[in-house]
């Protein structure tokens, strides 16, 4: 009996205490200005849930990484002026390199100059052709040897 006692008299201990072990959560929404970047591939498909790291000006540290939405949409919010890089990538051969220069006077958003694509890519038609070449190449060079080792 002695020891169903003692155990419940250090359960309610334990009990009364155990709220300040831990700590609580707040958290708000509301609307917010910030630098919007959509990302997408060139047959209008968005890049969704592509890695995203934004660069700020003279750091070599990411100010922020995260990943697209389903709409390959990502926001943030800078806090100084500069030239700001965001990279996208989808984990496939993807990447998209944009570059977004920052002067308000604040480091806020006002006055940001458009966002302008540092990727290089070829159209359409010139990577059907050259994958198409690619895979002629590599059949030719098989057939070839095979040919020269009869």
């Amino acid at each position: 009996m002695r020891k169903i006692q003692a155990l419940l008299i250090i359960g309610a201990i334990l009990a009364a205490i155990a709220p300040a072990w831990g700590h609580g959560t707040e958290g708000l929404t509301e609307k917010a200005e910030g630098i919007l970047i959509s990302a997408g591939y060139d047959d209008g498909e968005p890049m969704s849930y592509a890695e995203v790291e934004i660069i700020g000006p003279d750091s070599d540290t990411p100010f922020q990484k995260g990943r697209t939405d389903r709409n390959g949409m990502f926001m943030f919010r800078p806090d100084r002026n500069g030239l700001w890089q965001i990279i996208v990538s989808d984990g496939m051969g993807h990447r998209l390199a944009l570059e977004r220069e920052i002067t308000d006077g604040n480091g806020g958003i006002k006055a940001a100059t458009p966002a302008e694509s540092v990727s290089r890519k070829a159209s359409r038609p010139q990577g059907i052709i050259m994958g198409m070449s690619i895979i002629f190449g590599l059949f030719g060079i098989a057939y070839g040897w095979k040919a020269r080792s009869r």
